[in-house]
Parts: structure tokens; sequence; C-alpha cells
């Protein structure tokens, strides 16, 4: 029997609007995005970033960064874990007045939320050890974050994911960086497309 149109989508919405109950948050909604190499704010499912911080093994030495925060969502998440440290970067005041809202009321958080208004490509990463995307930005800006991240991190490995992989030749073209997996989006399984990078041994 063939799939029914549009019933995982709406099985999609409703997983997500009782994952929002369940931790106290609202994270959901399309914003455009001040900047001329900025994606437009948009969410990816609960069930994905959980199947995506499980791939990552977060571990408790562990200082998680989402590049492109937005409302929170993901810093949630992550939050979950008992982590080191959990940041957001993104340039919008308002997205991260309404993440530290978020992060202030959410139920079951095990790690310390920091919020930081700043373009990615100026923020200090020097203490990050796994970073997240959900497609924030452009090639030209992805370019000049990854260099950042690369100039910060000093010795210390790091692991990322790219979730909705819009220009993974930024990431290729980086000889310090290895892809160790890579899920191709499925509508059972995975909302996005995402690839898994790490620092090359």
């Amino acid at each position: 029997m063939g799939r029914v149109p549009g019933v995982g989508r709406t099985r999609q919405k409703l997983s997500n609007l009782i994952w929002e109950r369940r931790l106290d948050i609202s994270t959901r909604g399309l914003a455009p995005v001040d900047h001329p190499d900025a994606a437009h704010y948009a969410t990816t499912s609960y069930a994905s970033i959980d199947r995506t911080l499980r791939r990552l093994e977060l571990q408790r030495s562990d200082v998680f960064v989402d590049i492109g925060s937005g409302k929170g969502r993901v810093l949630c998440c992550a939050a979950r874990y008992p982590i080191r440290r959990v940041i957001g970067v993104d340039l919008s005041e308002e997205f991260n007045n309404e993440a530290r809202a978020n992060a202030k009321r959410a139920r079951g958080l095990r790690t310390p939320i920091d919020v930081n208004t700043t373009a990615a490509d100026e923020f200090d990463y020097s203490q990050c050890t796994v970073y997240y995307f959900f497609s924030p930005f452009g090639a030209e800006t992805m370019h000049k974050v990854l260099a950042k991240i690369h100039s910060d991190r000093g010795a210390h490995p790091v692991r990322m994911a790219y979730a909705n992989p819009s220009h993974p030749e930024a990431f290729s073209e980086q000889s310090w960086l290895e892809q160790y997996d890579l899920w191709e989006r499925d509508e059972r399984r995975h909302e996005h497309a995402v690839a898994f990078y790490r620092t090359r041994n």
C-alpha cells in the first residue's frame, strides 16, 4: 500500500507541536532575515534534530554551537544533554530575544544556553567542539565562517552537522575536514539531508 500524500507532513506537524508543549517553548514560523547572504528563518523537525544530535555523540566536555540559531529550537534540544555549554550565534536580536526567553522557560535542560548577537564570521569559536548549521547562509559567508572556525580552534578536534546542505563545496574545499557520514533526504526518516564532518586526522 502506498503512502497517503500529506499524512507524513501532518504527523510531523503534530509531533512538533507535542515537542513544543513538552519543552514549553515556541519556535515555529517562517521569517525573512535582513542580511544579503542569509537564508530566511525556518525550522527543522524535532525528530530530525534528535537524530542529528545523537549522531554527533555529544560528550560532557563538548561545547555545542548552533550557527544561525534563530528562536532556539536546536539550542533547547542540545541543552537537554549534559554537556559543558550550548551557544547560539545569530545576527537577529529579535530572534535572539525569543531564543533567550525559550531557554529561560524550557523544561528539562541540563546545560546552560548562551545566545550571542553577532555575525557568524566574527564570533570567537576557540572553545567550541561541536557545530550545527541548518543552511543559514550562502557559500561566501560559509567559507568565511569555516575559515574563522579553523583559525580559532587551535589543535582541538571538532565535529559538525550541516543540515539541508545547500553549499557542500564550502566544506569539501576544507582540507582540514573530512565527511564521515551523509544522510540523504528521506520522507520517512530524514526531513532534510544532513552531512557530518570532523577534523581530519
